[in-house]
């Protein structure tokens, strides 16, 4: 199955909880708002300087000023000036009755207690109003949006810590194989470490989305079972290992047995072709290949756009180089871009169980099926590797 109807299918199957929870602002950085959020104070506050200078009436500006006070942010009394007054004034501090203009220090002639306007002076410079960015009452975020870096600084703005927002999918992640152990254990010359967990935990990560590692399933049928029957309170289980067919293979058994349906037994990518998908009462179990590479990018082509919109960042470039590439399935070619150039890592050859080959590139090109030659100089879309 092609990996843009694979994704297709498991969006049709996945049924995830329509449910809410209120978190702390600090840990609602790309959660998704349940409900709109509303302005509870004016943007600015208050009238304001949105520099460091002198607050004045722009009209009387052909006279020196006589500077008679001044202003600081935190100051809780409003000031007045009168007939050519002025304010020495900080940026945020409040603006005194009167003024309608901030001089620069930088370009005033201050003499004494008297300073000179420049010449370039117009109405209203540094002049910040109440309300100008927001005012109460007006919707600043809707539901459904992603919060942003920036979004959590308005919350922040707006005196709201904590948040109500969708709750996210319960994930478990497992490993499989009796060669593998944990990367705090000490590997024989037979032993893998745990190198896939760990990598699909973190790339879970690069969405916000949370994870639980829950351990390693050795390869009996019992084990495989009793895995998947602990997991069965999770939206999403995802298991690393036991995609391939084979005589030792349980994966696929234990989940029939346990009622769940194949959504598709393979995937037309290399590395990959070995992932599945299974689905029972709307709920999801992966089965990644073993190999890091596979497992890497399979989770990255379907788990990812699968739990979030637009979860890459593209960027276009021209290819620095012919590239051969098997028709009939998508291929990923891993590289980097130098001078807008892209240039494909050892060029384009890899094995699927390779983590250094990924470790060296920033971008990841995903052919077509139908292309068998990407030509130097080509106009191509690259997707960052998270």
């Amino acid at each position: 199955m092609l990996v843009n109807e694979a994704l297709e299918a498991l969006k049709a199957k996945f049924k995830p909880k329509n449910e809410s929870e209120i978190l702390p602002l600090s840990e609602a950085l790309g959660k998704t708002l349940a409900n709109d959020v509303m302005a509870v104070k004016d943007l600015p506050c208050f009238d304001n300087s949105a520099l460091d200078g002198f607050a004045v009436k722009f009209d009387e500006k052909d006279k020196p000023y006589k500077i008679i006070a001044s202003a600081f942010a935190g100051d809780k009394e409003q000031l007045s000036i009168g007939k050519n007054e002025c304010v020495k004034i900080m940026t945020g501090a409040k603006m005194p009755k009167g003024a309608d203009t901030v001089m620069r220090f930088e370009d005033c002639i201050v003499e004494g207690e008297f300073v000179k306007a420049p010449e370039k002076l117009k109405k209203g410079d540094a002049y910040r109003f109440k309300g100008e960015e927001a005012k109460i009452g007006e919707i600043l975020l809707k539901s459904g949006e992603i919060l942003n870096t920036r979004s959590v600084m308005m919350l922040a703005a707006q005196g709201i810590s904590f948040i109500d927002v969708k709750k996210q999918p319960s994930i478990a992640v497992y490993s499989s194989g009796n060669e593998i152990i944990e990367p705090w254990q000490r590997a024989s010359e037979d032993e893998i470490y745990n190198a896939n967990a760990f990598g699909i935990t973190a790339l879970l990560s690069s969405i916000s989305q949370k994870s639980s590692y829950i351990g390693i399933i050795k390869d009996e049928l019992s084990a495989v079972k009793e895995a998947f029957l602990n997991a069965a309170n999770y939206d999403i289980v995802i298991c690393s290992g036991g995609a391939s067919a084979g005589e030792a293979d349980f994966m696929k058994i234990a989940l029939s047995e346990l009622g769940y349906s194949e959504i598709f037994s393979h995937l037309d990518i290399r590395p990959g072709r070995p992932c599945k998908a299974y689905e029972k009462n709307g709920k999801l179990v992966f089965v990644l290949p073993g190999n890091p590479m596979a497992a890497y990018l399979c989770l990255m082509m379907l788990v990812l756009p699968l739990l979030k919109d637009e979860c890459f960042v593209t960027q276009k470039a021209a290819n620095g180089e012919n590239l051969k590439v098997k028709s009939g399935r998508a291929n990923a070619v891993f590289g980097n871009v130098t001078d807008g150039k892209f240039i494909a890592t050892d060029g384009g050859k890899y094995g699927s169980g390779m983590i250094n080959h990924i470790l060296k590139s920033d971008f990841v090109l995903i052919t077509r099926p139908d292309q068998s030659e990407i030509l130097q100089n080509s106009e191509i879309s690259l997707i960052k590797l998270p």
